[in-house]
């Protein structure tokens, strides 16, 4: 047979404050950083798209070395309308534009902007005819 204390007792009010200050204080601690989460994804997303643009740049210019031709970033064979990847990146709620229409491989430079949602994020690109081959200059 099960014996039930008699003076046993729930939580004392002092009990209850502490443990929903000890809940307010995290909850003060936590929410913080998790309120502009949307802002980290779009920041995300347009590092994605400016680290795919770069990686095609580079490869561009390595076909651009060894064949001597100009191509534009999202070809590779030869210069086609400013309607090539660079300007697709097939991202819903992404565009990309740059100030000059096209990037040549191989010389020139502009200010790429790929935005996000309403959120326009910023690169420059840099391009020559030597070996060290397209650059870009995040600035977000």
């Amino acid at each position: 047979m099960i014996r039930m204390i008699k003076n046993s007792r729930g939580f004392t009010l002092i009990e209850l404050v502490m443990v929903i200050v000890i809940l307010a204080i995290l909850a003060a601690v936590a929410v913080p950083r998790f309120i502009d989460l949307q802002g980290d994804a779009r920041i995300s997303t347009a590092k994605g798209v400016a680290g795919a643009i770069s990686g095609a740049a580079n490869i561009l210019h390595a076909q651009y070395i060894l064949s001597n031709t100009t191509y534009m970033l999202g070809t590779t064979a030869g210069v086609t309308a400013d309607t090539a990847v660079l300007f697709n990146a097939n991202i819903s709620g992404v565009t990309v534009a740059s100030s000059n229409g096209a990037l040549i491989i191989g010389g020139g430079s502009a200010l790429i902007t790929i935005t996000v949602g309403n959120q326009p994020y910023t690169m420059t690109y840099t391009a020559d005819a030597t070996t060290l081959g397209p650059r870009f200059q995040y600035n977000f």
